[in-house]
């Protein structure tokens, strides 16, 4: 604020927020769009493009959002930027670096196998200047590739890069489908992978079964991660398995739960059930659940109640 000759008082404006233009591309090795700032250029859904990271070489992609304007506040960190317009050249570098990947992994697998390496090869990149190409293998402890690399690098006449992968991370660079009848999480969208455990399962009322909990990779799947906070916060508003809930004529008893849908079936002493939703129930300040004034028990069950929430 400032005094102004009058003696009043002036409000100076607020700046205005920067704005930068965004758009979602999605490159050849990227399971998912990333944002990049596209400095002006003309782009729309399917445009191939030429994008840079900081410090890396240039990679090829496609535009799949459409470009659009944002406050800068949004994204606090450098975006990798739209370095221009893709050519038929470099289209033609794509195909060559996909030919030269196939090549260079059957290559690869038959030296290991000569060598006697305790390795599994998974994947060949190359980047789109075809000078440096990057092995991606998987193994149970430390590998001696030191010789494998020197036949590798003379062969190709490429720099050669061997990096060692977990199983997680194989199943997100190979894709696939899982049990949900989806593309796996950790090929679509997972941007990390969180540490995830037995605990959630019971969270979720799933069954303990390791081969219905475990992914294509073998160990926990992600969903049980990232639905856990969802489960956690329903059963805040839902009252225990075994449970007494008041508020009925007669004694009630939980006998299930289904998280799902965000209710409870209730055993009453008549010897019938009924369903209650969460918007039904209200919390007692001892903790305890009661039916809200005006629930009645108009849906009777007769039939018996098997298991204690969603199986997959």
């Amino acid at each position: 604020m400032s005094e102004t000759s009058n003696g009043g008082v002036a409000v100076e404006a607020a700046p205005e927020t920067r704005k930068i233009g965004v758009v979602g591309v999605k490159t050849r090795f990227g399971a998912r769009p990333v944002h990049h700032d596209y400095a002006g250029l003309r782009l729309r859904v399917g445009t191939k493009v030429m994008v840079k990271s900081k410090g890396e070489d240039e990679e090829f992609g496609e535009v799949s959002e459409n470009p659009r304007i944002m406050d800068a506040r949004y994204y606090p960190d450098s975006l990798p930027k739209v370095v221009r317009i893709a050519t038929e050249d470099d289209e033609k570098k794509v195909a060559r670096s996909e030919a030269n990947e196939k090549s260079a992994y059957d290559f690869c697998r038959m030296k290991i196998s000569e060598l006697k390496l305790p390795m599994r090869l998974i994947e060949v990149r190359y980047i789109h200047s075809n000078k440096k190409a990057t092995f991606y293998f998987s193994s149970d402890g430390r590998v001696d590739f030191r010789k494998l690399v020197r036949v590798l690098a003379e062969r190709l006449s490429v720099r050669v890069e061997m990096r060692q992968i977990g199983v997680r991370d194989e199943a997100g660079m190979k894709g696939g489908c899982g049990d949900c009848g989806r593309t796996y999480c950790c090929s679509s969208f997972l941007k990390s992978f969180d540490p995830i455990s037995v605990r959630m399962a019971k969270d979720q009322n799933l069954s303990l079964n390791p081969v219905k909990l475990s992914g294509g990779c073998g160990r926990l799947k992600c969903c049980l991660r990232f639905e856990h906070s969802h489960y956690v916060s329903v059963k805040k508003k839902l009252p225990a398995c075994k449970k007494k809930v008041g508020g009925c004529d007669c004694g009630a008893t939980v006998v299930r739960q289904d998280l799902l849908k965000e209710e409870v079936t209730l055993a009453l002493e008549t010897g019938d059930f009924m369903t209650v939703g969460a918007e039904d129930l209200m919390r007692l300040p001892t903790g305890q659940f009661s039916l809200k004034t005006g629930v009645e028990n108009n849906a009777p069950q007769e039939t018996a109640l098997k298991g204690n929430g969603p199986k997959r």
